[in-house]
């Protein structure tokens, strides 16, 4: 049992170095909420004051985005969207790009890839110019555009992505800010998020290993196959849809608590199992300190 405590206690230590880290960073910690049924969200909408001038001009990469196998982003300090229009084209602009950020959007046989400036400073200490950055990256690529691989790297942003598929492996890893995802379709699926909120609205992923770290984590979508979920500090809550009868369920806890269409697991190394005789899919949970909750949209 005291070995226990001792442990409880090293790992609220690490949160909370993980908080200030994330707070210095400039980040935030703060609650999504879902009404009634998950139909609303109620969330600040950062990106409607980082709206884009009219006379920005937009810089057409290719004619035809199928030839962009790969989407491969690496950035920091910025507002990042990737969002579809109704052209076959793959075309951005950019805003504010100072010295300090060197954002870039680049075609490079079938990769598009997306980076700004590597910071090198501990903590981002020193980087005052790049911390108050209101450099705006919006990408624009078809509807329903198919990606071979996307690998998703982020610092201090805010993020959106919307509506495209990564059909054999997607990677999302996250630092401090507001992240939204939406209407993605992937496989092999790996996330880590950071500091901050992180969104999943209509989702479908397949095998998927999934880390929450300090915040909220919010999934609504399809879970295939297999989900490996490794909650951290914060709130994990998942609105899968589909059955909970088609899901082999192992849960659990450090000493967080876990709660599955009403079924909990709380308090030190609590643990259950759901099994189904005919499951077609495999829920595997670890909680540490946070919560999570997943509800199912069918009953039967």
């Amino acid at each position: 049992m005291k070995r226990r405590i001792r442990t409880a206690f090293t790992i609220i230590g690490i949160g909370g170095v993980l908080v200030i880290i994330g707070i210095l960073m400039g980040g935030s910690v703060k609650k999504t909420f879902y009404t009634s049924g998950y139909e609303k969200w109620d969330m600040d909408d950062e990106q409607a004051s980082m709206a884009q001038p009219a006379d920005i001009p937009e810089v057409q990469l290719t004619a035809n985005a199928s030839v962009l196998k790969q989407l491969k982003v690496d950035v920091s300090y910025v507002t990042l969207r990737i969002e579809p229009h109704d052209k076959q084209s793959v075309v951005y602009s950019i805003t504010n790009n100072i010295k300090g950020i060197n954002a870039s959007v680049q075609v490079e046989g079938n990769v598009l890839t997306i980076s700004t400036k590597k910071d090198r400073k501990f903590f981002g200490w020193h980087h005052d110019k790049r911390r108050r950055s209101k450099t705006v990256i919006a990408v624009k690529i078809p509807h329903n555009m198919h990606f071979d691989t996307a690998d998703i790297n982020v610092g201090a942003v805010s993020l959106t992505l919307d509506g495209f598929t990564a059909s054999q492996q997607f990677t999302l890893n996250t630092g401090v800010g507001k992240v939204n995802i939406n209407n993605i379709t992937a496989s092999n699926v790996k996330i880590k998020t950071g500091v901050g909120e992180t969104v999943f609205r209509n989702c479908s992923f397949t095998d998927t290993e999934m880390h929450a770290g300090v915040g909220e984590t919010v999934f609504d979508g399809k879970i295939f196959r297999n989900l490996e979920l490794n909650a951290g500090i914060g709130e994990v809550d998942m609105r899968i849809r589909g059955k909970k009868a088609d899901y082999l369920i192992d849960a659990a806890s450090g000493i967080g608590s876990i709660l599955i269409d009403g079924r909990k697991a709380a308090g030190i190394d609590s643990t259950f199992r759901v099994n189904n005789q005919n499951a077609l899919h495999t829920i595997r949970i670890k909680a540490g300190i946070g919560e999570v909750n997943i509800n199912f949209t069918e009953s039967l």
